[in-house]
């Protein structure tokens, strides 16, 4: 079998809407401390983390949830949580983000699921959990039944995210998907690492990893040939279930039966972390399978999204544009990113001072190559943010020689420069109070002139350096 071709991924990609998906599953908090390792503890060979900041984001169920939401799709989320302080912190950002809580049972002897991970730059350090017993199994769960009955009707696809933290009973999984099964609603699983996956009969689409097909199918995968295999068994325990498979480092293996599946090769130049790739799959199928597009278009998607996942340290969701960006333009689009992302970045690297230079980098020449080279010497985290089409329409009156995507991307191909922005203001100010950056590059002709973000340079307190050899 082929892999699709380019014009129908993007044709299935861009003819999405904003379809309902339903997510079931085992909600959990992650917490991150950020920091920096400078020292070894006196008390014992480990390393001291300098807390730098601390956040909190949704996790398991609750990361599918976020990218659904991101990815535009209308997101109604069920699940369990405990009456404990973690539990609220998860009701709070639901209520924040916008979603309707009443699918969320709190269950008093429940201890809501909890990850705190530890980071030093783009370094685990550790990981401290929080876990209900091995051998909980939520009993009480006619609320959340009835609650599905009444609520599934009106969605285009169900995903379940099975972590097997004790939230989904056998007996509501099956009868979810029975629910959905009589609505012709198509059911997509993210299963637990377990063999038992009898109890996920009937749904239309199961995502295992490498690890937990294993475990399911019994066989060892260690090649093309044994992750078929392993697939062939899992797709006749589950009565003809497309298995979408993820590999790791070797992709994804998309298997609709022996004579029909394809390998997806992995997208991803450098792996900075793991963690949030198999929930970036479920979204992106559960997405698109909503949408009626074709399984390999939807797995091929599924797979860009995941290379795109690993990229960054902890879970990230990312809009429609970004994904469709990185499919046309390749790796390189990936430094081609919106303020938002940027903002993110920026507060992630605690190390290196940021460095922007920003201008219309319309006509590129040797003198800019030349200027942009010299980033490197300021030994910081370079961005360059350039005029969009329409900002240099309203200030030249006439569009530039190469659009704004031609210009970010010649620039993102750049060594010394780590990303692009494109901003739609006439100037700088905004971006640069959102990101307040310790260095503001200019050229040496602007030395003796006004700069416009002058006022906003010296609030923020940044220093302007200029650099020699720079002419438009």
């Amino acid at each position: 079998m082929l892999n699709p071709d380019p014009q129908s991924c993007l044709i299935a990609w861009d003819d999405v809407t904003s379809p309902n998906i339903m997510v079931l599953g085992d909600l959990m908090l992650d917490r991150y401390s950020w920091g920096t390792v400078d020292r070894i503890s006196p008390e014992a060979p480990i390393p001291v983390l300098k807390l730098a900041r601390e956040e909190v984001r949704l996790g398991g169920a609750g990361n599918v949830v976020m990218n659904l939401k991101t990815l535009g799709c209308n997101v109604t989320v069920s699940g369990l949580i405990g009456q404990d302080s973690i539990g609220n912190q998860i009701l709070e950002i639901l209520s924040k983000e916008g979603f309707d809580n009443s699918g969320i049972w709190q269950e008093c002897d429940y201890p809501t699921v909890l990850k705190h991970r530890m980071i030093a730059g783009h370094n685990h350090l550790l990981r401290l959990d929080h876990d209900p017993p091995s051998n909980y199994h939520f009993q009480n769960y006619s609320y959340l039944l009835k609650w599905l009955k009444a609520n599934l009707p009106s969605q285009q696809a169900l995903v379940i995210s099975d972590y097997n933290k004790g939230t989904l009973h056998p007996a509501l999984i099956k009868s979810a998907i029975q629910i959905a099964n009589s609505l012709n609603i198509p059911v997509l699983v993210d299963p637990r690492n377990l063999g038992d996956y009898e109890i996920y009969e009937g749904c239309s689409w199961i995502k295992p990893n490498r690890k937990e097909a294993g475990a399911a199918s019994g066989i060892t995968i260690k090649d093309q040939e044994s992750a078929l295999k392993a697939a062939e068994i899992l797709q006749a325990k589950l009565n003809g279930a497309i298995v979408a498979l993820s590999l790791d480092k070797d992709g994804l293996l998309l298997f609709q039966s022996s004579e029909e599946f394809i390998f997806f090769e992995a997208e991803a130049l450098e792996v900075f972390d793991v963690v949030g790739a198999g929930d970036m799959v479920i979204s992106i199928l559960a997405m698109l399978i909503s949408s009626k597009a074709a399984p390999a278009v939807a797995a091929h998607w599924a797979q860009l999204g995941a290379a795109m996942e690993i990229q960054h340290v902890g879970v990230v969701s990312f809009d429609r544009e970004e994904i469709r960006k990185r499919f046309v333009y390749g790796h390189i689009s990936t430094k081609i990113v919106s303020l938002k992302r940027l903002q993110l970045e920026v507060a992630q690297n605690d190390k290196s001072p940021l460095v922007i230079t920003n201008g219309y980098f319309d006509k590129l020449s040797s003198t800019h190559l030349k200027f942009l080279g010299q980033l490197r010497k300021f030994k910081g985290f370079s961005v360059v943010a350039i005029n969009s089409d329409a900002s240099i329409q309203r200030k030249k009156g006439k569009p530039p020689l190469l659009n704004e995507m031609e210009r970010a991307r010649l620039l993102a191909s750049l060594q010394s420069v780590d990303r692009v922005l494109i901003f739609e203001e006439d100037n700088c100010c905004e971006v640069f109070r959102c990101l307040k950056p310790q260095i503001v590059v200019k050229g040496a002709r602007y030395q003796h002139r006004q700069i416009e973000e002058s006022r906003v340079i010296e609030e923020i307190g940044a220093c302007v350096e200029f650099l020699p050899e720079y002419s438009l």
